[in-house]
């Protein structure tokens, strides 16, 4: 049994462990860690199946060989080393996750000393009776290892994001909110079409002096963004990546040369990345609701329609890099199910092979323009109407 006192420090040290900037922007991480904390503070045995189930959703009656758990365990385990590498010995509590196991240890300054000299010690094992039987068994596994890489390698679009080293980076677009006194006095939360920044706010004011009208600490998204943010959550653990998540609102140029940039939303919220959407095509080009296609004498302009209980959108999906080398992927359409729908078809394996050969291998860059249509997000048809690749 863990005393008061201690499980005081022990909360506060995973407070500046959630703080840091190992772990500050890794929410997969942080959710993990507190998880461990609590399960141990609980003094409840941990396993692979019972986190999964836990924290993931994991049917392992589906997929008993699923290794998301073991993956997110393993990475945790080198942030903490990583985190104690920095800061040196100076916490008065140190968090270990023991390699093979899942359950959390809170040892002393001094205890997590002895363990990293005791791991320094190597074991030395003969093997000179095994030599021919070790040849063929590592025959095996390289060949294992080759067949599994060349069955499970990402489809373009994904390949720099899946890398082991890659830092990625989901933004999610957001509406940018003010709050506006109105004739009986009160303030009231008001988005306006012109205003999606803090130099949009200043611009606006100055622009209707006459309106009075301030910032908030609070921006509006869409419900895109949930079912993109689990979509793209559960395609990432797939590969044993992850990413951290950001706003538009929020974005600076720095982002962009030190992550792989996916952006999901608008294009009429869009701030910072509206400057970079696009950039490499050479036909396409944002309209009104929609997108225009011009190839020469070719003209053609995609906005959205509505009739009747049919609804047509158009989406854009853009892959390019940026100056700093980093990969950027864009779902962008000014309406939910576009973009529901193109990272639903981005996220199927199947799907991303034919669509693999359609682009071609020679391949680097593409802008897709998708057709939407349907009223519900699971009753949807998204169909490809225009390709330019790059």
């Amino acid at each position: 049994m863990i005393p008061d006192n201690k499980k005081q420090v022990i909360e506060e040290a995973l407070k500046r462990i959630c703080g840091h900037k190992l772990f500050v922007h890794s929410p997969t991480y942080i959710d993990l860690l507190k998880y461990l904390v609590v399960k141990t503070l609980n003094n409840e045995e941990l396993n692979e199946v019972t986190i999964g189930s836990d924290l993931y959703g994991i049917d392992y009656s589906l997929n008993k060989s699923n290794s998301t758990v073991r993956s997110y365990i393993h990475k945790l385990r080198k942030k903490l080393a990583d985190y104690y590498n920095e800061v040196g010995a100076n916490e008065t509590v140190v968090f270990q996750i023991a390699k093979g196991q899942y359950n959390l240890s809170f040892l002393s300054s001094h205890e997590y000393l002895k363990t990293k000299r005791s791991e320094i010690s190597t074991v030395t094992i003969p093997i000179k009776y095994f030599k021919l039987s070790g040849g063929f068994v590592l025959l095996f596994i390289i060949a294992f290892c080759c067949i599994k890489t060349y069955v499970s390698k990402p489809c373009l679009v994904w390949k720099n994001f899946f890398d082991p080293n890659a830092q990625n980076l989901l933004v999610i677009s957001d509406q940018f909110v003010v709050s506006q006194r109105f004739e009986d006095g009160r303030y009231y939360g008001v988005s306006y079409p012109e205003v999606n920044s803090n130099d949009d706010f200043i611009e606006y004011t100055q622009a209707h002096p006459q309106k009075k009208i301030k910032t908030t600490d609070y921006t509006l998204m869409t419900k895109m963004a949930p079912y993109t943010v689990k979509s793209l959550s559960l395609w990432f653990q797939s590969y044993k990546s992850d990413f951290n998540l950001g706003l538009e609102s929020q974005m600076k140029y720095e982002d962009v040369t030190k992550y792989n940039i996916v952006f999901v939303g608008q294009y009429k919220t869009m701030n910072l990345s509206r400057t970079l959407f696009l950039k490499n095509s050479k036909v396409f080009t944002t309209f009104d609701d929609g997108f225009m296609y011009k190839n020469g004498r070719i003209e053609k302009i995609y906005n959205t329609q509505y009739g009747g209980n049919h609804k047509v959108e158009y989406a854009m999906v853009s892959y390019t890099s940026f100056a700093s080398g980093k990969s950027a992927l864009y779902f962008v359409s000014n309406n939910d199910i576009g973009v529901l729908s193109t990272v639903r078809n981005f996220t199927d394996k199947a799907w991303l092979t034919k669509f693999q050969k359609q682009i071609g291998s020679e391949a680097k860059y593409f802008n897709a323009l998708f057709e939407v249509s349907g009223l519900q997000r699971t009753d949807v048809s998204c169909k490809l109407v225009e390709l330019e690749v790059l």
